[in-house]
């Protein structure tokens, strides 16, 4: 895994990036396989997405979804700090559970648990979650396990904000047939960088996050239907 690389990344870009948060290419964990085929979003700022070309989502697939199990996709080392703090990280994964399932039944996806041709299965990762500053000091970047365990002992900094950073993709849910990726970030709350964060730190973010994935959802079977009618 290259959440740690990540961290090291992200120090490098803060002093000369224009936003706080580390770009999208330097994000990628693993989880996705390849990255390759990924183009930025113009939809979404540090995301970048990749569908499957012609895909024909309303004409092949029921808006039927199977949803995967939200996780955690980090490397050896942070997953024990995650189990160490494991009530409050568990927090975090059963709300974006909860976000996800919401954002899409109220855009009438119907969740089920059978894997036929024409359901799609959507497996969710966060692959990534730091605290720092908005002016970029490089000692500011932290990774998920002190953002969760532990405050930050710092003075003449500004407030902080938690970024977390998303992976999902999109697959036939018999086949496993690959339909789409993306690789996203979001913002939680902002806070003291003396105040140790918790769960609720992390949920506008997630809420953001869940949202994105279902507008995402939408416009893939609204453009599917508008090139049907051009036929």
């Amino acid at each position: 895994m290259c959440f740690w690389r990540l961290t090291i990344v992200a120090l490098a870009l803060a002093g000369v990036a224009c936003s706080n948060v580390p770009s999208s290419e330097s994000r990628h964990s693993g989880f996705l396989g390849d990255y390759s085929r990924l183009v930025k979003d113009p939809y979404w700022d540090n995301s970048e997405y990749w569908v499957k070309p012609d895909l024909k989502l309303r004409q092949d697939y029921d808006k039927r979804i199977v949803l995967e199990p939200a996780r955690y996709y980090v490397d050896s080392a942070t997953q024990k700090l995650i189990a160490e703090r494991g009530e409050e990280t568990a927090k975090v994964l059963a709300h974006l559970d909860q976000a996800i399932r919401r954002e899409l039944q109220a855009g009438g996806y119907q969740l089920v648990k059978s894997d036929d041709t024409r359901s799609l299965r959507l497996r969710p990762a966060i692959t990534g979650l730091i605290r720092n500053a908005r002016d970029l000091k490089p000692t500011e970047y932290v990774p998920i396990g002190f953002l969760i365990g532990a405050g930050m002992q710092l003075t003449g900094v500004r407030d902080q904000q938690v970024r977390i950073f998303f992976e999902t993709e999109i697959r036939n849910a018999r086949t496993g047939e690959l339909l789409a990726q993306s690789v996203s970030a979001a913002s939680g709350n902002e806070i003291s960088p003396s105040v140790k964060a918790s769960a609720n730190d992390t949920y506008q973010a997630l809420d953001d996050w869940a949202r994105q994935v279902r507008v995402r959802l939408d416009r893939a079977y609204r453009q599917s239907a508008e090139r049907r009618a051009e036929r």
